[in-house]
């Protein structure tokens, strides 16, 4: 699924929805790399297939075991002594025409030079140790672009999952909510201006501090028409804006729409984490 190519709705059309365009498109140019093929890294394997990433290159170098059998769904007693990656191949493959899947079998450890990585977007570590952890880590922290890591495992009825998408990610969708439109009842002229919403049409405004808000269809304040304002939210009725003392008096109407926002994140390494 490159991104000139038309979406697929027969086989991503409940994921479409979800993400939406831009994202599937992204995933459709994502390569990933997944090291470790046990009952986590499979399922891990699947999903990703599912999603529709460019190309899925599956790492292990354990051979199948009977142990396997419980928790592996793609392999068989037939593929007993098989590598693990090799065994799962062709029936993930099978999941997602429009994704390669292949396989690497070469061992590789924390003294390993690691430039066959650089070609990845995205690197999953299953069950890896923290030694092997600290050194992929540090690879894909320290290239150009970051690669995204993570690391995951599972022990018994526990867990992890540790992420570093390095110092500066982007995140474009901070909540995934849809934005509000809020009718408005009044807005005071004062420093700040404090609006309240039309509680008959709104049992709450759904905003939080540090969100933004873009203003229309104002009547008697209508310098706040087309500006885009950063709230503090004083209760579930009501947020604070700009300096509105300058303004004309607010008469009626008007509305208040919230203005999706991205944030950036800041991920820490491995090493120090644990």
């Amino acid at each position: 699924m490159a991104e000139e190519m038309e979406i697929d709705d027969s086989l991503y059309s409940r994921q479409r929805y979800m993400l939406g365009d831009s994202a599937m498109k992204r995933m459709a140019r994502s390569n990933v790399f997944l090291s470790g093929l046990g009952g986590l890294g499979i399922e891990i394997a699947k999903n990703v297939t599912l999603a529709g990433v460019k190309r899925l290159t599956i790492h292990d170098t354990k051979a199948v075991a009977v142990s396997d059998l419980s928790s592996h769904f793609f392999v068989r007693e037939s593929d007993i002594s098989a590598n693990r990656a090799v065994a799962s191949q062709k029936r993930l493959a099978e999941l997602n025409p429009y994704v390669t899947v292949d396989t690497w079998t070469q061992l590789f450890d924390e003294s390993s030079t690691l430039d066959f990585l650089n070609s990845y977007q995205c690197v999953v570590l299953c069950g890896a140790t923290e030694k092997l952890q600290c050194h992929v880590n540090d690879h894909c922290r320290h290239h150009n672009p970051p690669i995204m890591f993570i690391s995951c495992d599972v022990r018994g009825v526990f867990s992890y999952t540790f992420c570093d998408f390095g110092d500066h990610f982007q995140v474009v969708d901070v909540n995934g909510e849809e934005p509000v439109d809020l009718f408005i009842a009044d807005i005071t002229k004062a420093n700040p201006g404090v609006v309240s919403i039309n509680d008959t049409m709104h049992s709450t405004h759904e905003l939080e501090t540090g969100m933004s808000v873009k203003f229309k269809e104002v009547v008697g304040m209508a310098e706040l028409n087309g500006s885009t304002h950063v709230v503090r939210v004083l209760n579930s009725k009501q947020f604070s804006i700009s300096d509105t003392s300058s303004y004309t008096s607010y008469q009626h109407g008007g509305i208040a729409s919230q203005i999706k926002t991205s944030a950036y994140v800041k991920f820490v390494r491995v090493q120090g984490s644990f």
